[in-house]
């Protein structure tokens, strides 16, 4: 989660560095170029929609929906002040800006739910009439005063020198510590494009009136977040979502690029599924887990897969048995050694009898051995493909169960 995070960071405020040093030059733009700039972050707003929704994230779709409100009504593409003569229309963005962070918040605490459902139409309702209400109060002869936009947050000296109204700046900035909270706390494919979102969409406030900056500066957000999302995708594909190992289908990759030399560890969980029947599936689950932590942190450059079921893969480049033998039984001891604290009393997914449950319930917080058994080969002289090597651990596996589990077998 920490690398998640800063690497989140630093592509998010690296962009934006370098989109800060090319802002001047779009000053200068040709005549024929400020009509493409203009309209450019709109196809990607489009884009990025249908993908949130492709791939159910209704929560990202939400926010980028009330992007694009926001930004037509800063590029003046919605001409919803032009109905009130009388309306000061900076008043009128920095009202929509402060629902905007609200919404952001509101939309990052949601649960998922599909934009085709009662709950999703009573959403997208919601967020299409934002910006009515700050236009109602942003009209100078409006009942309900909006003297709080003045109001001040920081000292004279510092107020007097900040761009927007003290409680913009103010909101931006919790509201920012939020989502970064919620990014460091679960860095998923929303939380990194609320980040990206909200810093283009503050930075576009700062700019306003300059709209080729805004333009430019949304089209970065914009770009960030289809990378999260394409990221995503591929974390999705090639990725187990319980132990965060590479799945399969990355296995499968890595053995093509394999060189003439390796080594492949296939390893099993020792009576996992009678540990599964006896304290149920979430249990399991955490044992799958804690074994995936101790298999991550192989030496002697292995890397780490899960296979399926309660089998994981090691795959050594460069290395043969004999290399990584004594890293295997280091692994092997480790995960022995480490037990297991049963600490979940919800009751387990194949809902068993009551006679399981109660045991399962009695043995709550008590330790469990964990152990593993691991079968290893190599392509040593063979010229045996991938898969043949993997073929001939699996027999190695079958060995090290028959000799009597928790053992490494070549």
């Amino acid at each position: 989660m920490i690398k998640a995070f800063f690497s989140t960071l630093f592509i998010t405020l690296l962009s934006f560095s370098l989109a800060l040093l090319v802002l001047p030059l779009l000053d200068h733009l040709p005549a024929g170029l400020e009509l493409v700039t203009h309209y450019a972050p709109y196809p990607f707003l489009i884009f990025t929609m249908l993908l949130s929704l492709s791939f159910n994230q209704t929560r990202l779709f939400f926010v980028l929906y009330l992007s694009m409100i926001l930004l037509m009504l800063i590029l003046g593409d919605l001409k919803l002040a032009d109905y009130i003569p009388s309306i000061d229309k900076y008043k009128f963005i920095h009202l929509v800006f402060l629902l905007y962070l609200a919404a952001v918040v509101f939309f990052l605490f949601l649960k998922e739910r599909g934009l085709f459902t009662l709950q999703g139409m009573l959403r997208l309702c919601l967020a299409t009439a934002l910006p009515l209400f700050p236009l109602l109060l942003a009209a100078e002869d409006s009942p309900v005063s909006t003297g709080w936009l003045s109001i001040g947050v920081f000292p004279v000296e510092i107020s007097q020198r900040l761009p927007l109204p003290d409680i913009v700046v103010a909101s931006s900035s919790v509201v920012m510590m939020i989502v970064l909270f919620a990014l460091f706390s679960r860095p998923g494919v929303v939380e990194r494009s609320y980040f990206a979102l909200l810093s283009g969409a503050g930075l576009s406030l700062y700019f306003f009136p300059a709209t080729a900056r805004v333009e430019f500066l949304f089209t970065i957000a914009l770009l960030l977040v289809l990378v999260f999302i394409i990221r995503n995708s591929f974390y999705l594909a090639y990725r187990d979502e319980l132990t965060g190992l590479p799945g399969r289908r990355a296995l499968r990759e890595q053995m093509n690029k394999l060189g003439s030399l390796y080594s492949i560890a296939m390893i099993d969980i020792d009576f996992f599924k009678k540990f599964n029947d006896r304290y149920g599936h979430d249990a399991g689950d955490q044992v799958l887990k804690m074994v995936a932590r101790h298999i991550d942190r192989t030496g002697s450059g292995g890397k780490a897969y899960r296979y399926g079921g309660e089998e994981f893969t090691l795959v050594f480049p460069g290395r043969e048995v004999a290399d990584i033998r004594e890293e295997l039984e280091l692994l092997r001891e480790s995960i022995a050694d480490a037990g297991f604290t049963l600490r979940d009393r919800k009751r387990p997914a194949n809902k068993p009898a009551a006679s399981s449950r109660a045991a399962a319930k009695k043995s709550s917080g008590k330790a469990v051995k964990v152990t593993v058994s691991i079968g290893v080969a190599d392509n040593q002289g063979t010229g045996s493909s991938p898969e043949e090597v993997i073929k001939v651990a699996d027999k190695a596996l079958y060995r090290a169960k028959k000799k009597g589990r928790n053992r490494v077998s070549t």
